[in-house]
């Protein structure tokens, strides 16, 4: 098949502005996923020094140019030895301007104005490297759409002294595009903890909610995450004063996989209740602070949906609640009108998260 006048122009743009970046634009057959996919764009990170490990470096490249085109998944290729996780992120614009830059002091926190942040590849995983988006889901790309850069954040565990070592290069992203328009939008929300988890804590809980208030969306696949302390995980939905159970794990007991809900996605409407609770043990003389860092503590789950496209002023950006682990918010009623219920749940999970049921949890 001969390429299109629309993948010629995007090559030739993102060559021209970025000399040390191989994107290679071509026609593919179908792959396995309900959306037809018309088209693959590779991006590669080129071959670059890392001076120490535990770095972070980030690369943008403009779509621009690009017309009218729907993102339906993507593949992500890493050389594992060296990559500890990959992301992947689609902005409006970004803070630095720069076309590769260390990125360790904003990760996550990379764009500004209209932004996606579709997920990874993390070291911890099963190794799945596709991300395929269920039926008539896209990230709409192109001028009209305002996301006009792709964004790659890659962690180094390893230094790369001698870039011309490697085999390869250190991450592929292959992004999988559709001319069909999508009839949703995909979008997160994100909740999570900052704070600290005291010293000598046998059973400290870390609890966040948030309120709906904006459109319906349906929430069809989530993700959970601790670091070392972390005991036991409990997400819910509260519908009409019903709790929904998303999940309670252990997360020791699992890989850093995003999970698929099974059936139906769960409807999420105005008035409805999301909600988070991390149990931990931290029997050091020092506390734990909740952050980004490896050391660090985390409690989050993050909540994958789907809304119509329509709707799209609705997320420009993901939803990012954060609540001070200091704060029990679950019986604080917080102006949330199905408080009552999270309020019951505290006393009913209690006798699942003694610390005598999490130590048998972590045998």
């Amino acid at each position: 098949m001969g390429w299109t006048a629309i993948d010629v122009s995007l090559c030739k743009l993102i060559m021209l502005l970025l000399a040390l970046i191989c994107i290679q634009c071509i026609h593919s057959n179908p792959i396995k996923v309900s959306t037809e996919v018309t088209s693959k764009t590779l991006i590669q990170m080129p071959n670059i020094q890392v001076d120490k490990p535990d770095s972070y470096k980030c690369m943008a490249v403009p779509v621009t140019d690009l017309e009218f085109s729907n993102v339906v998944g993507f593949r992500i290729d890493v050389i594992k030895e060296v990559i500890h996780h990959l992301s992947v992120a689609f902005c409006e614009d970004y803070k630095t301007h720069q076309t590769l830059w260390d990125c360790k002091s904003n990760h996550g926190n990379i764009c500004s104005g209209r932004s996606i942040a579709s997920g990874g590849w993390d070291g911890y995983s099963k190794g799945h490297n596709d991300t395929m988006f269920p039926e008539d889901i896209g990230i709409h790309l192109g001028k009209d759409f305002k996301m006009n850069y792709v964004i790659i954040e890659a962690h180094f565990k390893q230094a790369v002294p001698d870039p011309g070592a490697l085999k390869g290069n250190p991450a592929n992203v292959t992004l999988f595009m559709t001319k069909k328009s999508q009839k949703y939008s995909y979008q997160k929300v994100i909740l999570y903890s900052s704070g600290y988890i005291p010293a000598f804590s046998e059973d400290f809980k870390a609890e966040v909610s948030y309120k709906w208030e904006s459109v319906p969306v349906y929430v069809y696949e989530y993700f959970v995450h601790t670091h070392n302390y972390g005991q036991l995980v409990e997400g819910y939905i509260v519908k009409n004063n019903t709790k929904i159970l998303i999940t309670m794990e252990n997360p020791k007991e699992r890989s850093h996989d995003t999970v698929h809900i099974e059936g139906e996605p769960i409807e999420i409407r105005p008035g409805d209740i999301l909600a988070v609770r991390c149990s931990y043990r931290n029997i050091a003389p020092n506390k734990v602070l909740f952050g980004t860092g490896g050391a660090d503590e985390m409690c989050n789950l993050i909540l994958t949906f789907k809304y119509d496209a329509k709707e799209i002023d609705s997320f420009p950006e993901a939803i990012k609640v954060s609540t001070n682990a200091q704060d029990k918010v679950w019986c604080s009623g917080d102006g949330h009108d199905q408080g009552g219920v999270l309020c019951g749940l505290q006393q009913e999970a209690d006798s699942k998260t003694s610390p005598e049921n999490i130590n048998r949890l972590i045998m």
